[in-house]
C-alpha cells in the first residue's frame, strides 16, 4: 500500500497515457447483429434454418403494406377482376424501386401486379390467384395490398442489413407516405439498432446521473472527476482490449458500458466514504494509507466475486452470452486496476485535499441503521420469521414463470415496427414467416405432389381448430385453372409462367420443397409455442404415414418380382421433413437464454461460496455469503412469476448479473476484525454502523445507475434496469437484515466463551 501512495502521481500519469492510447482503438469495436448467434451451433433449429436458406435462398422477408382504395375492379365487359390502373401503377413503381435497393433479391420480389400480369386473363384464374395471395399480397377487404421482398443473405449482400432496412423504409415512405414496413428481419434489425443506440446513450446518461449523485453527496468536483475518470478509462481500455482480441459487441454485451460504470462508481463510493471518516482525525496522507490498508482486502474480493459471477456465464452455449462474460469479467477487473491507479493521487496529492462532504440525510441514516441493529438484536426470531415468510410466499413464483415470445413486446407501442405489425396483421394477415421443408424424390411424381396437397390440407385444417395459420403451398399454384394434365405437367406449366414464384417453393437441384406458413407475431406465448408443436406433429405424422405406405409398396414389389435384399424405397425419409424459420427461432430465444442462465446461476453461486471461503478462510462464511446474493434474486424473479409478468431477454439475464453486487464482503471484514475484541453483539453493531452507511450509499449509486436503463425504447433494457434495481434494493435488505441475522445465529461469541473460561479459572 505504501508503494501505491508513494508512486501515486506516476500511476495517475500511466493511467492517463493508457487512456489516450486506447481511445482510437476502442472506437473500432463493432457490433454483431446476427440472431443466430444466440443459439449453440449444434442447435437443431439453427441447423434447419441454415439448411432452408441453402435450399431456397433465404427466409428473411420484408413486407411493405398500405391501404389502396379501389384496389380491385371488375371489368364490365368480361366480368374479370383486375387491378385498377392507379393501383397497378403504384404497385409497379414501388416494387421496381424496392427491388433495385442493395441487399434485396430483385428476382424474388413478389407483388400483385406482377403475378396477375403473368397469369392467364380469365375469370376463374384471376379469382384463384387473388384467393392464393389473400392475406399476403391482398387483404380480405380488397382495399389493402403489400409487396413482399426477399433479402439477400448477409454474406452476399453489398451493404449491411441495417442499411437495407433503412433504405426500404425511406423508399416506401417517399413513394407511399404511411406505408407499413415489417417482418422478422425488420424486427431483428430494429432490436439491434435500439440496443446499440440506447447502449451508448444510457452510458452517458448513467454517467451523468451518477456524477450528479456524487457531487451532491461529497460536495466537491475532485471526487466526481476521479470517479468519472475511472469509469471512462475502464470502459475505453476494456473496449480497446476487445478490439485487439477480435471480439464484437452483441445485444447482450451492449450493457457493458453501463455495468462497468455502475461497478466503478459503487467501488469508489465505498472508498471515499471510508476515507472521509478517517479524515476527521488524520491528515490526507495518513488517511489515504490507512484507507488502502483497510479496504484493499474487501474491495479486492468484492471485485473478484463480481467478476466470478460474470465469468460463470462462460458455461453458456450461446456465443453472445459467453462474449458478455469475458467482456464483463475484463471490465470489472479493469475497474479495479484504474481505481488503484487513480484514487491514491485523488486522495493524497495536492497541498490541500478537501474532505468529502456529507448530505443531511446521513445523520438520519445513522439513526435508522442504529435502530435496525437494535431491532435485530431484540427480535431475532421475529425478524427471521418475516424473512422466511417473504421467501415462502415468493418462491413458488419461480416455478410458474412465463416466457414472452411475442417479439413485438420488446418494443414500445408507439414504435414504427409495432405500428407496422398492427397494420399488416389487421388489414392483411399474419406477419410471422416460417416453413415446412422436405425432400423430393427424383424424378418428382404425381403421387408425391398429391401427398403434398394432402399435407397442405391438413395444415389448413389447423386453422379450423383455432390456430391462426396461413398456409401457402406450391400445390395452390399448380391447382389454379386451367387444370390441364396431371400434377407434374401442371407444375412444369406453372414454372414456365411464374418461375420466381416456383423457385421460392421448389429447388429441383437440391431435391427440396417447402410449404410457407404465416403466423401472427402478436399473440400470446403459449399459443405460439403450441402452434409450432402442432405443425411439427402434423408434419411428422404425415411423413411417417407416407414412409410406411411406400415401404409396403416397395416390399410388395419385391415379393412380386422375387427380389431379395433391402428395398430401394423412394419415399422421403421421416427425418427430412422439418419446420423451421426465424419465427421458430425467435419463439425459443428466451428458452435458450433461460436454460443457460440456470446453469450459470449455479456456477455463480458456487463461485461466490468459494471466493468468500478463500477470502475469509471459512466455509461457514462462504455459505452465509450466498444468502444475501440469492435472496433478492429469488424475491424478484419469484414475484415476476406470481404477478404473471413474462420473462423476456432482459429479465432472463438478471440472476447471473445480480450475483456479487451485494456488499457483504465489507460487512464480513469489519465484523470479523471486531468480533474477538468486542464480542458478537457489539461487532454486529460496529459492522452495521460502520459499513451500513457505505452500503446504503453504494446501493443508491447502483440503483440510480440501473434506473437510467428504464428510459430505453427497447423494453428488455427497461425490464433489466428496473428489475436489477429492485434486486439491488433487495440486496440492501439482505446486507442489513439477513446478514446480521445469519451471523448472529451461526457465530459463537468469543468474549462470552472467555468469560466462562475466566470464571472457571476463578473457581479453581
Amino acid at each position: 500500500m505504501e508503494g501505491l501512495v508513494k508512486f501515486r502521481n506516476w500511476l495517475l500519469l500511466a493511467a492517463v497515457v493508457t487512456l489516450v492510447v486506447c481511445i482510437p482503438i476502442a472506437g473500432r469495436l463493432t457490433f454483431d447483429q446476427t440472431i443466430e448467434s444466440f443459439f449453440p451451433p449444434d442447435n437443431p433449429d439453427i441447423q434447419l434454418l441454415l439448411q432452408s436458406r441453402q435450399d431456397f435462398g433465404g427466409d428473411e422477408f420484408v413486407i411493405v403494406a398500405w391501404q389502396e382504395p379501389g384496389l380491385i375492379r371488375t371489368n364490365p365487359k368480361n366480368d374479370i377482376p383486375e387491378l385498377s390502373e392507379a393501383a397497378a401503377s403504384r404497385i409497379s413503381e414501388l416494387s421496381q424501386k424496392l427491388s433495385e435497393l442493395p441487399g434485396v433479391d430483385q428476382d424474388r420480389t413478389r407483388d400483385l401486379e406482377r403475378f396477375l400480369r403473368k397469369s392467364p386473363y380469365n375469370k376463374n384464374t384471376r379469382q384463384k390467384m387473388l384467393k392464393l395471395f389473400d392475406g399476403v399480397l391482398i387483404g380480405p377487404d380488397q382495399q389493402s395490398t403489400a409487396i413482399v421482398l426477399q433479402l439477400v443473405s448477409e454474406g452476399n449482400s453489398p451493404v449491411s442489413r441495417g442499411e437495407t432496412v433503412s433504405a426500404i423504409r425511406k423508399t416506401a415512405a417517399a413513394t407511399i407516405p404511411g406505408a407499413a414496413v415489417a417482418g422478422e428481419a425488420v424486427q431483428i434489425q430494429d432490436m439491434f439498432n435500439l440496443v446499440e443506440r440506447d447502449g451508448n446513450i444510457l452510458y452517458i446518461a448513467s454517467l451523468g446521473v451518477l456524477s450528479i449523485m456524487l457531487l451532491v453527496t461529497f460536495k466537491n468536483l475532485r471526487w466526481v472527476l476521479a470517479s468519472v475518470g475511472i469509469v471512462i478509462a475502464s470502459v475505453t481500455c476494456t473496449r480497446a482490449v476487445l478490439v485487439i482480441a477480435g471480439a464484437q459487441l452483441s445485444m447482450v454485451s451492449s450493457m457493458l458500458n453501463s455495468l462497468v460504470t455502475v461497478i466503478s462508481i459503487s467501488t469508489t463510493t465505498h472508498i471515499i466514504v471510508h476515507y472521509r471518516e478517517l479524515r476527521s482525525e488524520l491528515d490526507q496522507h495518513a488517511a489515504t494509507l490507512r484507507t488502502l490498508r483497510e479496504l484493499w482486502h474487501p474491495v479486492l474480493w468484492t471485485v473478484i466475486t463480481i467478476a466470478v459471477g460474470f465469468a460463470a456465464l462462460l458455461v453458456s452455449d450461446i456465443v453472445p452470452v459467453r462474449s458478455f462474460a469475458i467482456m464483463m469479467t475484463l471490465g470489472t477487473l479493469m475497474a479495479l486496476v484504474f481505481t488503484l491507479a487513480v484514487l491514491p493521487a485523488t486522495l493524497a496529492s495536492g497541498s490541500h485535499v478537501p474532505i468529502p462532504g456529507r448530505v443531511r440525510l446521513e445523520d438520519a441514516l445513522d439513526r435508522l441503521l442504529d435502530r435496525m441493529s437494535h431491532m435485530i438484536e431484540r427480535h431475532p426470531v421475529g425478524t427471521s420469521i418475516w424473512c422466511l415468510v417473504l421467501t415462502a410466499v415468493t418462491a413458488p413464483g419461480l416455478f410458474i414463470m412465463q416466457v414472452e415470445t411475442d417479439f413485438s413486446k420488446n418494443f414500445r407501442e408507439s414504435s414504427p415496427i409495432v405500428q407496422s405489425l398492427k397494420f399488416i396483421e389487421t388489414h392483411l394477415g399474419p406477419a410471422g414467416s416460417w416453413d415446412v421443408s422436405f425432400d423430393v424424390p427424383t424424378p418428382i411424381t404425381t403421387e408425391f405432389l398429391d401427398s403434398t396437397r394432402e399435407l397442405t390440407d391438413r395444415l389448413h385444417e389447423l386453422s379450423v381448430d383455432g390456430i391462426e395459420l396461413d398456409v401457402l403451398s406450391l400445390n395452390d399454384g399448380i391447382d389454379i385453372p386451367p387444370r390441364l394434365g396431371n400434377a407434374v405437367k401442371r407444375l412444369n406449366t406453372f414454372k414456365n409462367k411464374q418461375p420466381e414464384l416456383v423457385e421460392g417453393f421448389y429447388n429441383p437441384d437440391r431435391h427440396r420443397m417447402r410449404i410457407v406458413l404465416r403466423s401472427a407475431e402478436q399473440q400470446p406465448t403459449h399459443v405460439k409455442l403450441a402452434q409450432i408443436q402442432r405443425v411439427r406433429d402434423t408434419v411428422a405424422r404425415h411423413f411417417e404415414k407416407l414412409h410406411a405406405i411406400e415401404t409396403k409398396r416397395a416390399q410388395a414389389a419385391m415379393v412380386a418380382t422375387g427380389a431379395s435384399g433391402t428395398a430401394n424405397v423412394s419415399a422421403t425419409p421421416r427425418q427430412s421433413a422439418t419446420a423451421s424459420g426465424l419465427f421458430v427461432l425467435m419463439a425459443h430465444i428466451i428458452d435458450s437464454l433461460l436454460e443457460d442462465q440456470i446453469r450459470s446461476f449455479i456456477c455463480a453461486s458456487i463461485g461466490t461460496v468459494v471466493c468468500m471461503w478463500i477470502a475469509f478462510r471459512s466455509l461457514r462464511i462462504g455459505l452465509i455469503s450466498l444468502v444475501p446474493n440469492v435472496f433478492p434474486i429469488a424475491l424478484v424473479t419469484g414475484s415476476l412469476g406470481l404477478l404473471n409478468v413474462p420473462v423476456n431477454i432482459g429479465t432472463a439475464m438478471i440472476a447471473s448479473v445480480a450475483m456479487g453486487f451485494t456488499c457483504s464482503v465489507h460487512y464480513f471484514e469489519v465484523f470479523q476484525s471486531s468480533l474477538p475484541k468486542v464480542g458478537l453483539t457489539r461487532a454486529l453493531q460496529i459492522a452495521q454502523s460502520g459499513v451500513g452507511k457505505a452500503v446504503v450509499l453504494a446501493h443508491i449509486a447502483l440503483v440510480a445507475g440501473f434506473m437510467v436503463l428504464t428510459v430505453s425504447e427497447f423494453i428488455p433494457l427497461v425490464y433489466f434496469g428496473s428489475l436489477l434495481s429492485l434486486s439491488m434494493i433487495g440486496g440492501l435488505i439482505s446486507d442489513l437484515v439477513l446478514l446480521p441475522l445469519l451471523l448472529r445465529w451461526t457465530t459463537k461469541d468469543p468474549t462470552r466463551l472467555k468469560k466462562f473460561a475466566d470464571k472457571g479459572t476463578d473457581l479453581k
